[in-house]
């Protein structure tokens, strides 16, 4: 073919996909291409279970710094949202260390499940909790886990998804044996007009099968 026909032939596909999704709302283009289920993770040693029901996962004064998460639990085969799905989540604090190491202190004492919480999904999916930006610890040598957040979510409509939340810009991500790139979120710094304190905010959708039969 002629590269002059070739070319017309490239600009009329082109112009043809354009029509095509181009009555397509914006949104709606996105959810084409956004509902595929999230990837799972490791859950590792440290979940513990029965964490208190709360958006603020530590105290305010907790050292480090500030950090909320918000995103929308929305079903892979339609894409519509899940309203009262349960994120069970747990992280380390800033030296990277978990609360309630080896699981045995009591559940009503103060500190036992620091930076760990539970949480329900809005009508919409939505959901958000506070926290603030968790430390890396070393795993065995040479490897250092990078910044991550577990997040069991759970709904009795749909299979149950462990996974993780990683965030751009680690150095220790590609060496970690558990990172995915589609589990990493990008963080928006803001400075809080109020306490003058950095905070930090990222999005993280997730997105559940459901149950076969």
């Amino acid at each position: 073919m002629d590269r002059p026909f070739q070319i017309a032939e490239q600009a009329g596909q082109t112009m043809m996909r354009s029509h095509v999704f181009g009555w397509i709302p914006r949104g709606a283009r996105a959810l084409l291409v956004a509902c595929q289920p999230t990837a799972d993770a490791v859950r590792g040693p440290l979940y513990r279970r029965d964490a208190p029901w709360r958006t603020r996962l530590c105290p305010a004064d907790e050292p480090g710094e500030p950090l909320s998460i918000t995103g929308t639990v929305t079903a892979a085969m339609d894409c519509g949202p899940i309203a009262d799905a349960t994120l069970d989540i747990w992280q380390t604090n800033a030296h990277g260390l978990y609360s309630n190491l080896l699981g045995l202190q009591n559940p009503s004492r103060h500190g036992t499940f620091n930076l760990r919480g539970r949480i329900k999904t809005d009508n919409e999916g939505g959901y958000r909790f506070q926290s603030i930006v968790p430390g890396r610890y070393p795993l065995f040598w040479p490897l250092t886990r990078p910044r991550h957040i577990h997040v069991i979510t759970t709904h009795p409509l749909y299979e149950s998804l462990t996974t993780q939340i990683y965030f751009e810009g680690d150095e220790y991500n590609r060496s970690d044996p558990w990172w995915r790139e589609s589990l990493t979120i990008r963080l928006q710094q803001h400075v809080d007009s109020l306490s003058n304190r950095i905070e930090w905010h990222g999005v993280f959708d997730i997105v559940l099968q459901r149950k076969s039969g």
